[in-house]
Parts: C-alpha cells; sequence; structure tokens
C-alpha cells in the first residue's frame, strides 16, 4: 500500500477494467474443460493417473486465474488531494510506482480505439510532465470522469497555492 503525506486524502482508486482478466480466465476454463472432456470422453488413461491430471490442470487454472485477480487488484492509479500515484505491475516481483505532483501535470488525456473500448467504456490514459515524458495507465474504465477528477482537483490545488503566494 502506498503510505499517505501529511493532511493527503485519497479521493478515487482506479483499477484496470474488468476485460483485462477475461482472457486470462476464459483461456482456463477452456484448457481445463478440454483437457477433463477428453480424459473423460475418450477413457483416457495414463498409468492410472487420469483423475490426478484432471485434477492438476484444474488446480492450475485455479492458479492461474488467482495470480491474474492479484495482478488486477495490484495495478491501481490513486487520485489524491496532493499527487496521482500510478502502480502499474506487470508481475507478482515487480513494482514500478510513479508519483506525480499536481503542479507537475502538464497535460492529461484519455483516447478510446475500437468498438470494445467503446461499448465497454474503458480507455488509455496519458499524463504528460514538462519534461516531456509520459506516464499511461491502460484500460481505465470511464476514462473522462477520471480525467475530469483529475483536472477538479488539480484546478483546485493550483488555485489555493496561488492565493497562498
Amino acid at each position: 500500500m502506498i503510505n499517505l503525506r501529511e493532511n493527503e486524502e485519497v479521493i478515487k482508486i482506479v483499477r484496470q477494467h474488468r476485460s483485462v482478466m477475461a482472457g486470462a480466465i476464459s483461456w482456463s476454463v477452456i484448457l481445463t474443460g478440454l483437457v477433463s472432456f477428453a480424459f473423460i470422453k475418450f477413457n483416457l488413461d495414463i498409468f492410472g493417473y487420469s483423475w490426478e491430471i484432471i485434477t492438476g490442470t484444474v488446480l492450475i487454472a485455479a492458479l492461474v486465474i488467482l495470480y491474474k485477480i492479484y495482478i488486477w487488484r495490484k495495478n491501481t492509479l490513486i487520485i489524491t488531494s496532493q499527487r496521482v500515484i500510478i502502480d502499474a505491475r506487470q508481475g507478482a516481483f515487480s513494482r514500478p510506482v510513479t508519483e506525480l505532483l499536481y503542479r507537475d501535470i502538464y497535460d492529461i488525456s484519455f483516447k478510446q480505439v475500437g468498438l470494445s473500448s467503446m461499448v465497454s467504456r474503458y480507455g488509455q490514459l496519458t499524463i504528460k510532465t514538462p519534461s516531456g515524458s509520459e506516464m499511461t495507465f491502460d484500460k481505465v474504465p470511464s476514462p473522462a470522469s477520471v480525467v475530469e477528477t483529475i483536472n477538479k482537483i488539480r484546478n483546485e490545488t493550483l488555485n489555493s497555492k496561488r492565493f497562498e503566494l
């Protein structure tokens, strides 16, 4: 979990769209079903271990599904009152975290490409900094509302800083 700074509040936590997990789950279920069907339908018996192979296939599929759910839960875009934090994990043993203060955000945009992203309402969020670097977060559900939330907080933060000077 991310440690919050003094006087910092979490405004919104955004995870990738559920469709990210659909491929891993569907392929695991299909493969398990095909292996089970083949062993039962064709009465395959490999040295008397047919039920053990079916059970092993089901367990491996369950582990793959649990792993994908774990990675999905850890990939987050955290919008706080002081910064935007992108925690984009690629695997169980990697953790690239990018923090952007609102004053360091130069431009924020999103794009939705393809029919599935338009129907499922997800897109790619891109945040640009004055140095020219870009931070992206893929498959953000309702990207327009996320951009609106960040811009609202960004404007409030920048306006309050101007009055303090």
